[in-house]
């Protein structure tokens, strides 16, 4: 028994389908690189970000040797930090 096969007729999107269709995977393509370069944004920014609280953390513990060393020599005082007066308390 002979196979019959049935030729179908080629079809194509018209000019304005094809179009919409650049458009779209145009579109597609840029959203895509943005998404890429806020990522990289985000990934910078959250470094920075760890490295502030690290640089935080490390003024916090100057800042707390410092107030030791400076009771160490003077004992209990207030400080006027403009003028840089001890006024020694009891």
């Amino acid at each position: 028994m002979p196979i019959i096969q049935e030729v179908t007729e080629k079809k194509f999107l018209t000019e304005e389908e094809k179009t919409t269709l650049k458009d779209l995977q145009t579109k597609t393509e840029s959203i895509v690189v943005e998404l890429g370069e806020i990522s990289l944004i985000k990934i910078q920014i959250e470094n920075r970000y760890e490295t502030a609280k690290s640089y935080l953390t490390e003024i916090s513990n100057q800042e707390k040797e410092f107030t030791k060393s400076l009771f160490d020599k003077y004992g209990k005082f207030n400080l006027d930090p403009e003028t840089g007066e001890i006024i020694k308390l009891n």
